[in-house]
C-alpha cells in the first residue's frame, strides 16, 4: 500500500503520454507538451540515479552459489553475541558462529541452516552474512550460544576464576572472569560485577574478591608509603638544649 493510497483511498492515477491533437488549443498543446518533456526528464534522471547506485553497490558484491549440505559459518549482528551486556568494544567481539550445514534454499539468496536446539534465533539467513568453513567440520566453533535482544540469557555461569579491578572513566569497577556453561574452559569473559548480579542474582560472587588479578587492563594498587629512612639532622647535635622547654 502506498502513502497516497493511505491519504485518498485510491491507487494514484498513471501518467499518460501526451500526443499531440489538432482539436487542442494552441495554450493546452504548448503546456501539455513541456509537461511531457519534463516527465521524460524525470525518468531519465532517476533511471541515470539508479544505474550509479547499482554500479557502486556492486563494485563490493560478489555472485555467492552454496549448495545444500556445505558448511557454513554465520555472521551475527553484535546484540545476539554478548553474554550479559552490550561490549564498548564490538569490533574486538565474535564475528562468525558454527560451522553449520546448509538444510534448504530459500529462494536465490537465502539459506536455512541446522542450527543447535540451544540457539533463540531464526535458521534462515541471506547469503551475505555467511562465509564457507574451511579445514575440519568436526568440531563447532561456538564462542556464546545466541540469545534473542528482548529475551533473558539462556546461558549460566558455571564458575568464577578470576576478579579484578579496573578504572573506566574516573571510577572503579569490579569484574569477574566467568567460566559459562556449556562452552569451551577457552572462552571465559570478563564481565562487571553489576551486569553479573543483575542477570544472575542467585550466582554466588562472594567466594574469591581478592581484585588483584592480571591483564592488559589499568589495575587498582593499593597505595604504600615512602621506604625512604629519614636520617637526622647532624648540625643539631652540636646545639646545647639545655634549658629548653
Amino acid at each position: 500500500m502506498t502513502p497516497f493510497k493511505v491519504v485518498y483511498g485510491r491507487d494514484p492515477p498513471q501518467l499518460t503520454k501526451y500526443t499531440p491533437n489538432a482539436s487542442d488549443p494552441p495554450a493546452v498543446q504548448d503546456d501539455l507538451t513541456k509537461r511531457q518533456e519534463m516527465i521524460s526528464k524525470l525518468i531519465q534522471n532517476l533511471l541515470r540515479s539508479q544505474h550509479h547506485m547499482k554500479k557502486y553497490a556492486d563494485v563490493k558484491r560478489k555472485h555467492m552459489d552454496f549448495q545444500i549440505g556445505d558448511m557454513m559459518l554465520v555472521k551475527l549482528q553484535p546484540y545476539r553475541q554478548n553474554s550479559v551486556a552490550l561490549r564498548k568494544n564490538k569490533k574486538l567481539s565474535m564475528k562468525y558462529f558454527g560451522p553449520f550445514p546448509i538444510i534448504e534454499q530459500i529462494g536465490f539468496v537465502a539459506y536455512k541452516l541446522l542450527l543447535p536446539p540451544t540457539a533463540k534465533i531464526h535458521p534462515v539467513f541471506h547469503c551475505s552474512q555467511l562465509k564457507p568453513c574451511r579445514g575440519d567440520h568436526t568440531q563447532q566453533y561456538i564462542p556464546a550460544i545466541t540469545i534473542d535482544f528482548e529475551t533473558p540469557p539462556v546461558i549460566q555461569p558455571a564458575a568464577l576464576l578470576q576478579d579484578r579491578q579496573i578504572m573506566q572513566g574516573n571510577k572503579i569497577v569490579n569484574q569477574f572472569l566467568i567460566q559459562w556453561e556449556g562452552l569451551e574452559e577457552s572462552a571465559p569473559t570478563w564481565e562487571d560485577e553489576s551486569a553479573l548480579r543483575n542477570a544472575y542474582p542467585t550466582f554466588n560472587l562472594e567466594d574469591k574478591v581478592n581484585f588483584k588479578g592480571g591483564g592488559i587492563v589499568t589495575m587498582v594498587e593499593e597505595k604504600r608509603g615512602s621506604r625512604r629512612v629519614r636520617k637526622k639532622n647532624i648540625r643539631l647535635n652540636d646545639y646545647d638544649w639545655t634549658g629548653v622547654h
